[in-house]
């Protein structure tokens, strides 16, 4: 934040007379360009962002919210200087000058792999997973700007094979959420700023896997809730030296209690099993604090450093209550309870920006992000391991337009499973423990369009 309030500037109807009258003048070709390059990324971006599926994250958290901090391995939290402040930080709102709305989809592919006793060995379902975001930034005068974002900072996919040995853990789950998160900044001095803001958060949640029965046959459960939950968030950019700035970003708990049904699909009927019931599952999403620095009076790079706290020692366990029973290692049970016990994780993330040229900007970057979940409940739902990011990307700016691009390749170490996988306590036979060996990796890319106006 340089010294001095900049002009903020706001369209009126004048100025989009005469932005209109300078579009008309430009070469025919330049407007065709800006029209369809900006405009069918734009809407590619709106497109793939409304796709339902998501990748997981760190633990299931989703951090790829915007292409600039993508590029940098999501060190980002002291820049924020576009409208993906709102997630990453909503007090660099105030370096806004113009209302400028932003787009961004990121796809990812994932492979995950199990290696088990002697040559047995199986993958998840090659498939595209998609997360996107969409933030509107209006400074609505040198000291105060608002901003509404709406993205999603969490989700799970994943799919294995009907048949294969961990079937009676997991053969296919899926977590979606979807959070609205209206932000307000204020600068309180030239150097300082200060936000906060609200998240509406929305979940739904699918769970299935295969249930024992008789010898070659196996029925399923499905297991599908949806629930709301209320959270806030509030942000702190401050630079003391022209040039170097640091920043603080801290987002709440939110609790949610998901309510939906357990579908039972039997080989046969059998008496006093249901097919179908109600039930409710609770599940607390993880506070996190960032703390960041960024350097950029060494031109043309610019540095940054950030250091995540993540609270995953909130998901202790996943208790599902049923209306009525159903058989759990065959006895009658209304709850089905999986201990988790996640621990509290850390992720490092450093990330450079070299501007090229007055329009275009290159970025890199490196995360080192430890995992949440312990060996002792480690399973294949959520497989989860450290892993490496290495980020790469950049920004170039046409007109009005800012068009933004990152290529993310996250590899995960190695993670053996060795211990009792158990439900309600009791644990699954060996043969379906599926202890071994799973090695994972990740293709993202990362694309937006914004537009200032």
């Amino acid at each position: 934040m340089p010294s001095g309030d900049p002009p903020v500037n706001r369209i009126n109807a004048h100025q989009a007379v005469w932005l209109l009258l300078f579009y008309l003048g430009l070469k025919s070709r330049f407007r065709l360009f800006l029209f369809k390059g900006g405009l069918l990324l734009g809407l590619a971006c709106v497109v793939l962002a409304c796709l339902p599926d998501r990748a997981r994250g760190a633990g299931f958290a989703l951090v790829q919210q915007g292409t600039a901090a993508m590029a940098q391995g999501n060190a980002f939290v002291a820049e924020a200087h576009d409208p993906s402040a709102i997630y990453y930080n909503p007090a660099g709102l105030n370096q806004l000058t113009r209302p400028e709305f932003y787009t961004c989809t990121v796809i990812n592919y994932p492979n995950r792999e199990f290696f088990g006793t002697g040559d047995y060995w199986s993958e998840t379902s090659p498939r595209f997973y998609d997360s996107g975001a969409f933030y509107l930034a209006v400074p609505f005068n040198p000291r105060v700007a608002v901003g509404l974002g709406f993205f999603a900072p969490f989700g799970l996919g994943s799919n294995w094979p009907a048949a294969w040995q961990g079937r009676y853990i997991t053969t296919y789950s899926r977590l979606k959420t979807y959070n609205l998160n209206p932000v307000i900044s204020v600068k309180l001095l030239d150097n300082l700023s200060l936000a906060g803001g609200v998240n509406f958060l929305w979940s739904d949640v699918r769970l299935r896997k295969r249930v024992p029965f008789l010898p070659g046959q196996d029925g399923e459960s499905d297991l599908v809730g949806t629930g709301h939950g209320l959270g806030g968030n509030f942000g702190l950019l401050w630079e003391p030296l022209t040039g170097i700035k640091f920043g603080l970003s801290y987002r709440s708990q939110i609790f949610v209690l998901h309510r939906g049904h357990l579908h039972l699909n039997l080989p046969v009927t059998v008496p006093g099993v249901p097919r179908v019931t109600d039930g409710t599952a609770k599940l607390t999403y993880p506070q996190s604090l960032t703390f960041g620095v960024s350097v950029s009076r060494l031109a043309p790079f610019t540095f940054n450093v950030d250091i995540t706290w993540t609270g995953w020692s909130s998901y202790d366990r996943l208790a599902i209550r049923l209306e009525q029973p159903v058989p759990v290692n065959g006895v009658p049970a209304t709850q089905i309870v999986t201990e988790k016990n996640w621990h509290d994780a850390w992720a490092f993330r450093f990330g450079v920006g070299y501007q090229l040229k007055e329009n275009l900007k290159l970025r890199a970057g490196y995360t080192l992000d430890l995992t949440p979940v312990p060996s002792s409940t480690l399973e294949p739902q959520v497989p989860d391991a450290n892993r490496h990011i290495l980020a790469v990307g950049g920004e170039m700016k046409v007109w009005r337009l800012t068009l933004g691009l990152a290529y993310n390749f996250i590899l995960f170490e190695d993670r053996k499973k060795d211990n009792r996988y158990a439900i309600n306590g009791v644990p699954l036979p060996p043969a379906f423990q599926v202890n071994g060996r799973y090695r994972s990796h990740v293709h993202s890319l990362g694309l937006s369009s914004s537009i200032r106006f």
